[in-house]
């Protein structure tokens, strides 16, 4: 149950992204975002190293880490792009969307099971999303 406490704080923290993104983007630019991002994981990273929490190496995981972070920040540039032009309830509904992605790629790469019970979790995903999207 160690995995609990943060995927709640996620759940939290990303509801919130998209709130305290659209009330930036109401006085800055997507590009403005991105920077105080950078600068908070630059301040977070340079912690970690000077605790010896981790270290620059390069190993086989590097390769993954690296395209991990890219898909987060072109993600996180394509949702505040994506709340300047939209409604944050919108915005943050359909990409709460991204389980079935998850679920397609963890069957093909990771070998989980593509279950009935998790396809129709997904399906309720999707229909949760066509709901909040559609419901004025």
């Amino acid at each position: 149950m160690a995995w609990l406490a943060p995927t709640l704080y996620y759940v939290l923290s990303v509801g919130a992204l998209g709130v305290t993104g659209k009330l930036a983007l109401r006085h800055l630019h997507w590009p403005d975002l991105i920077l105080w991002s950078g600068l908070g994981y630059v301040v977070v990273a340079s912690f970690l190293l000077i605790t010896g929490h981790t270290s620059i190496r390069v190993t086989a995981g590097s390769w993954w880490a690296m395209l991990s972070a890219a898909l987060a920040i072109s993600g996180l540039i394509a949702l505040y792009v994506a709340l300047g032009h939209g409604d944050a309830t919108k915005v943050s509904a359909i990409s709460a969307a991204y389980p079935a992605v998850t679920l397609l790629l963890a069957a093909a790469t990771l070998s989980e099971a593509l279950t009935v019970a998790r396809v129709a979790g997904v399906a309720l995903v999707v229909l949760g999303v066509i709901v909040l999207t559609v419901a004025r």
